[in-house]
C-alpha cells in the first residue's frame, strides 16, 4: 500500500488516502478472480464501460479502493431478483 510522506501530505490525490492502493491489471485480475485479459479488454477504447484506471505511457494503474472502482462494482452487483443496478 502507498503511504503518504510527512513531506507531501498536503497534495491532494490518491497519494493521500491510506485505503487506497496503486496495483497493476495482474493484481486487480487476481483480487477480482478474472483473467488478466478481461481486465486488459475492460481498459480498451472501444469498451462499453471501460473500468477507472490511470495511464502512464503504456502502463496501466487501477486504484484499489478508489469510489470509482467501488462505484462500477456496485453498478454491476446483481440484486436478488436477477437485475443489475446497470440495467444491462
Amino acid at each position: 500500500m502507498i503511504q503518504p510522506s510527512s513531506e507531501n501530505a498536503s497534495t491532494p490525490g490518491p497519494m493521500n488516502h491510506s485505503s487506497i492502493e496503486i496495483i497493476d491489471s495482474a493484481e486487480l485480475a487476481k483480487r477480482l478472480q478474472l483473467p488478466e485479459s478481461w481486465v486488459r479488454d475492460r481498459v480498451r477504447v472501444r469498451s462499453d464501460d471501460p473500468l477507472p484506471h490511470v495511464k502512464f505511457g503504456r502502463y496501466v494503474r487501477f486504484e484499489w479502493g478508489s469510489p470509482e472502482l467501488v462505484e462500477r462494482w456496485a453498478r454491476h452487483r446483481v440484486s436478488k431478483q436477477g437485475r443489475n443496478g446497470g440495467g444491462h
